[in-house]
């Protein structure tokens, strides 16, 4: 087998090109939607999570995987209305990823206009179709299936296939949390309830609060949404979900979602499940640990006995200073213009010179540091059933008092500052939840029908997540925590680069640097530039033959 490797020499290339010497020119894309759905085709992802998708048609005139790839193409572009279908095929990249003989997408050589020539699935029309299927359709499609088997299907069967792609990784840190999705005060939304929630949009009682804090207190229709989510490294994996009215308690429902992942993918995916004190439940926290050998993090509650057993015992144990690490620079990037270095180092100082005049914060909220005490084998808490081992901790501020907290967790061998570690990690799952709600419209339900509504978190959960899988294992997994507006201005630096060859030597700019070095060539070199330019500009704008002729 004859093997010919191009190596890539930017500067010999780039050197060459600007004196007219090279080969040939070439357009390539990274990291858009096309890329994503690409992907997903190449793989056999997107095939594997349509085979195992529910319906409710007895006769499918339009396949599953379409109507996926088509509800995920919406969830990318923000959109939560199937209305918006016909203009996101127009803009986004899923027909360009499909192929010539279901669809064609091309710019129109005179009016320089997307024209969309779609064969679709079935001999129906009459009429060129602009897309490959109506808009109604898709929303039949999930609205018909009751939401009990949407949430069914992407807690077991799609985690399933996450398993088998590799998604959980072996460190097996999962987080548990629930959280409110607020929707406006319509009794018609099936399933909701009204609840009370104090500024910080946590529940309280109404009749058990004063005067001034009534004022502040607001009533909202909600649901509740219980989650249970992977750390991959920097990305994150949403490994089970559950919708359920907003007064209803998540603690059963999360453990279940244990449960059914477990029984799904089997034992030791979760190694280690970190929750919020909201999931004390002894019974249940053991039975992650005998059943499912799953260790569980999760600070301890004040009025427990075994608090007190706990702190009374760490007082005749010795107690060790948590280090604290200090305080790391955020680094310039190389390749920062040196006007604005200039302009960082000048910001920088102001703000130096600021806190320095400011006057001192008052000694009780001047944090100072933190010390430990590790006490293990505690069997006094009646509710469980194994051994727990406590993290007792002191937070100390400059006028002397010390704000107490602990950690409980049933693995026996873990050390307190993995413990720690571990426990920091949880706000993780907060973050999800903010950016799933502002920035993926998670919440912006168009129908009031709950079989709608699951539809849609399923859809919104199952695409961030493949949108991780995308980022980590193809492109860059530092991009996987961005917002998607974020993740957009990210990508399109590197969404459109012109390659350059020369003999068995490449290099590739972006688009905007290509044209820029196009523009400064002179005589032959420019006119060869233009030649292959011009090859390129007709390839763009030549149709590909109508798939559906008249």
């Amino acid at each position: 087998m004859n093997l010919t490797f191009i190596e890539y020499q930017p500067q010999r290339v780039l050197a060459a090109f600007r004196q007219g010497d090279f080969d040939n020119l070439e357009v390539i894309g990274q990291a858009d939607e096309r890329d994503f759905f690409q992907r997903c085709f190449q793989e056999h992802l997107l095939t594997a999570l349509a085979d195992s998708m529910p319906t409710a048609r007895k006769k499918e005139e339009v396949p599953r995987w379409f109507i996926l790839a088509a509800c995920l193409s919406l969830k990318l572009h923000q959109e939560n209305s199937f209305l918006a279908f016909e203009r996101v095929v127009r803009c986004g990249g899923l027909l360009s990823a499909l192929p010539p003989d279901l669809a064609v997408k091309h710019l129109d050589a005179q009016t320089r206009q997307w024209v969309l020539q779609c064969q679709g699935f079935n001999d129906k029309n009459n009429y060129d179709r602009q897309t490959p299927c109506d808009q109604d359709t898709l929303r039949k499609a999930l609205k018909d299936v009751p939401a009990g088997r949407w949430l069914d299907w992407f807690n077991q069967p799609v985690q399933e296939i996450f398993q088998s792609y590799g998604f959980f990784d072996p460190e097996g840190i999962f987080i548990g949390d629930g959280s409110y999705l607020f929707v406006p005060d319509n009794p018609a939304y099936e399933g909701s309830a009204v609840l009370w929630f104090d500024e910080h949009n946590h529940p309280v009682d109404y009749e058990k609060l004063g005067p001034q804090e009534r004022k502040k207190a607001h009533r909202e229709r909600c649901y509740k949404w219980v989650s249970l989510l992977h750390l991959r490294g920097g990305a994150c994996v949403y490994a089970g979900a559950v919708v359920l009215p907003g007064n209803a308690h998540e603690v059963g429902p999360l453990f279940e979602l244990v449960e059914q992942f477990v029984r799904k993918v089997g034992k030791g995916v979760i190694k280690w499940l970190i929750l919020d004190r909201g999931f004390i439940d002894g019974e249940r926290i053991s039975r992650c640990k005998k059943q499912w050998d799953i260790d569980v993090v999760i600070p301890m509650k004040k009025n427990m006995d075994i608090w007190a057993d706990a702190w009374a015992l760490a007082q005749g144990q010795p107690w060790t200073r948590l280090p604290q690490a200090a305080p790391t620079p955020v680094p310039i990037p190389p390749a920062r213009p040196t006007e604005l270095v200039r302009r960082e180092a000048q910001r920088q100082k102001t703000l130096a010179q600021k806190k320095q005049a400011a006057p001192p914060p008052p000694p009780q909220e001047v944090y100072t540091h933190t010390e430990y005490g590790w006490i293990g084998g505690f069997t006094s808490w009646t509710a469980a059933t194994v051994p727990i081992a406590v993290v007792c901790l002191k937070d100390h501020y400059a006028d002397g008092h010390h704000q107490d907290w602990a950690l409980m967790t049933t693995s026996a061998s873990a050390q307190p500052l993995r413990l720690m570690d571990l426990y920091r990690k949880r706000t993780a799952i907060e973050e999800r939840h903010r950016q799933l709600k502002c920035f993926y419209d998670l919440s912006d339900f168009r129908s009031r029908s709950f079989d709608a509504i699951a539809a849609q978190v399923v859809m919104v959960l199952l695409t961030y997540t493949l949108r991780q899988w995308q980022l980590w294992k193809f492109l860059q997994e530092t991009l996987a925590s961005l917002t998607p507006e974020g993740l957009a201005a990210q990508l399109k630096l590197m969404q459109q680069w012109v390659v350059i060859y020369l003999g068995l030597a490449y290099t590739q700019l972006p688009v905007v640097s290509f044209t820029r070095e196009a523009i400064q060539l002179e005589g032959t070199a420019k006119e060869k530039a233009l030649r292959k330019l011009a090859i390129l500009e007709d390839a763009l704008f030549t149709p590909l033959a109508n798939p559906r002729p008249m």
